[in-house]
């Protein structure tokens, strides 16, 4: 304790010479830690020496097991003033990985630091540098060095500090490290491998925000489309009925679930026969809702055809994504408030930006500039590959906002730059989850481990073709899989461009009676059985 009391003041005096502050520092760092081979409870508590001048370290606080979580030592900290973190730590059974979980949304809250603990896992996440709540207007978006800490720069900060906390907790340096997010914290992973490539071993970017540049243009569209013919949520309803109708038996498994919404296309789904031939009534849709449900389905183009925002899947209509996103907490211009204030906010600088007037296909080139620093602006991941680093993507095929096509369309750009599909497939690996809505939920299999598979290809080798999915019923959709949890039924979720295949015997609700298939070997066995 006293060498750590002099080590401080040491540092402090040195401050006049900034090579010897920085030598001071590195020798301070190392001496602490000693502090871990002594009592777990005022070794957690004496992490606040790290306090430094960009690092402001609270008291680490014991915290006593509770089922089914173990003892754990829990630090929170501010970085540069406004980015707040926290970095869980178990007291015993550490298996030497660290997990980041990157905050969805529009962060401005701490994330999971709890659930891989039991696990052995050290934890670390950061709320990004700013506090979000429900009536939040993100004015903090003017502020460029907030901006700059939510597109990128926070999670590589704590990353580094987290790592060094657990160093001198554990008196080892972190064996693996690795991030999972979902959303933003998809695109937060992205930027990670791209920007930062040697921060993580191994990495889970769930359904990315690829583009604020294609995203809020196709928000405010569709929001547009809403207020003039309003969908309802029995609307919504009704098309979820139609369309499983019309198209859940394509993969020949009578589920609940359309297996590939891409091959439910309008010559299969005619959402026409859906309208109403007299007044309103229960069952069917009001000319103008047909409309809208069109418009939704069909996404946008430019003059000269190019797909500029895809439509969103038929498929789960009424499952909560289309009601959360197109229906719930509309305002004047947009779905979801937050639409409207991301724009407001970033374009604040346009003289010429005006939401009324601001047209989603001719005018999104005014978000070059504002956006190009928190988009996935480069499929190059060749640092990333060339340090060994894996990333697995995955995306809900009946996602509403981003739309799991972005994550095709991505896929195919990294094989163009980072040598085709099987050099690209030794690091990046793509699994599309039948059924499932924007980062969960929804009738297919949507409660998957996607860390055991990351872990397996990191440290093993183990590169995953087929990771298995649960459907838990609908009051299992917003929770985690627990210990004894019965699942409706299970599935195999294939490795794109390969997808899940009855083999004909079997339970239909067991993943073991299911293959995963390419198109192309599917069409070779169909046509050989057929000339036997």
């Amino acid at each position: 304790m006293v060498f750590a009391v002099v080590c401080r003041n040491k540092m402090l005096s040195d401050l006049a010479s900034l090579r010897g502050w920085a030598w001071s520092a590195v020798l301070c760092a190392a001496s602490m830690q000693v502090l871990a081979a002594g009592d777990p409870e005022q070794a957690c508590r004496d992490l606040y020496r790290l306090t430094d001048l960009s690092h402001a370290v609270e008291p680490g606080m014991f915290v006593a097991a509770s089922e089914p979580l173990p003892d754990y030592c829990r630090v929170r900290g501010v970085i540069n003033r406004a980015i707040r973190f926290e970095v869980t730590m178990p007291i015993e059974d550490w298996n030497g990985r660290l997990m980041f979980s990157a905050a969805a949304g529009m962060a401005g809250y701490l994330d999971d630091t709890v659930s891989l603990l039991p696990s052995g896992f050290a934890m670390a996440t950061t709320d990004t540098g700013h506090s979000y709540s429900e009536n939040e207007t993100l004015e903090w978006l003017k502020q460029p060095e907030a901006l700059l800490d939510y597109a990128y720069r926070a999670n590589h900060l704590v990353t580094l500090f987290a790592k060094q906390i657990i160093t001198t907790f554990y008196g080892r340096k972190v064996d693996y490290a690795y991030l999972k997010g979902c959303s933003n914290g998809g695109r937060a992973a992205l930027m990670e491998a791209l920007r930062f490539p040697e921060d993580y071993n191994g990495i889970i970017a769930g359904a990315p925000v690829f583009s604020y540049k294609e995203a809020l243009p196709w928000m405010l569209a569709q929001a547009r489309a809403q207020r003039a013919n309003p969908l309802t949520h029995e609307s919504l309803e009704v098309l979820g009925d139609a369309s499983r109708e019309a198209c859940d038996l394509l993969d020949g498994v009578e589920d609940g679930v359309i297996d590939d919404p891409r091959k439910c296309t309008s010559e299969v789904f005619d959402i026409s026969t859906l309208e109403c031939q007299s007044n309103p009534e229960e069952g069917c849709l009001t000319p103008g809702q047909i409309e809208t449900a069109k418009f939704m389905y069909a996404g946008l183009q430019n003059a000269e055809g190019k797909v500029l925002s895809h439509g969103a899947p038929p498929g789960a209509e009424g499952a909560g994504d289309w009601g959360a996103w197109v229906i719930d907490g509309q305002g004047d211009e947009s779905a979801n408030e937050y639409t409207r204030h991301l724009l407001t906010n970033l374009l604040f600088r346009n003289p010429q930006f005006d939401l009324d007037r601001f047209d989603p296909v001719a005018d999104r080139q005014m978000l070059d500039e504002a956006a190009v620093f928190m988009d996935v602006w480069s499929a190059d991941l060749t640092e990333f590959q060339a340090g060994g680093g894996k990333l697995l993507m995955y995306f809900g095929l009946n996602d509403f906002p981003l739309r799991a096509q972005l994550a095709i369309d991505y896929l195919a750009l990294v094989e163009q730059q980072n040598g085709g599909r099987e050099t690209t497939a030794d690091f990046l690996r793509l699994f599309l989850v039948p059924g499932m809505l924007h980062c969960g939920g929804g009738p297919g299999p949507s409660q998957v481990d996607w860390v055991d598979p990351i872990v397996h290809w990191v440290e093993e080798g183990k590169a995953p073709d087929r990771i298995v999915g649960k459907q838990l019923g609908l009051e299992g959709l917003s929770g985690e899989l627990g210990a004894g949890d019965a699942p409706v039924f299970t599935r195999p979720i294939c490795r794109y461009p390969k997808y899940a295949k009855y083999s004909g015997r079997g339970d239909i609700d067991d993943e073991q009676n299911f293959r995963c298939v390419s198109e192309q070997l599917d069409e070779i066995r169909q046509s050989a059985e057929a000339n036997k």
